[in-house]
């Protein structure tokens, strides 16, 4: 499934966060709750974003102006961050695609990680 109106890295960011609510549900949050990241730094230090915390903050700032997420600004960054549904749909339709292409994303993706 392509999402033009998306980068690749701003598609692969949308996957990580995708599989932390995945991880936050199966933990035992109920599913509103799972959707809230917290801040610019709660994520990149949760997700363990090789990116600097401006490049996150972009790739954020993208995800948000297509409704992947819902920011609340404070400062010029992202305070508060919770998922919308939509990128709840993008992560199962692009995780529910053929094996190959998860495993070709499973190793683009490792490479927003820090080593």
């Amino acid at each position: 499934m392509e999402t033009p109106e998306l980068t690749q890295d701003a598609q692969r960011l949308a996957v990580l966060i995708y599989k932390q609510y995945g991880k936050n549900v199966n933990d035992g949050k109920n599913k509103q709750e799972a959707k809230s990241l917290g801040g610019l730094k709660d994520i990149h230090d949760t997700l363990k974003i090789k990116y600097s915390l401006d490049d996150t903050l972009e790739l954020i700032r993208e995800l948000s102006r297509n409704n992947y997420l819902d920011v609340m600004w404070g400062d010029n960054t992202a305070v508060f961050v919770q998922i919308e549904n939509k990128l709840i749909i993008f992560g199962e339709n692009k995780l529910a695609n053929d094996i190959n292409d998860v495993l070709n994303w499973a190793n683009k993706i490792v490479s927003i990680f820090k080593p």
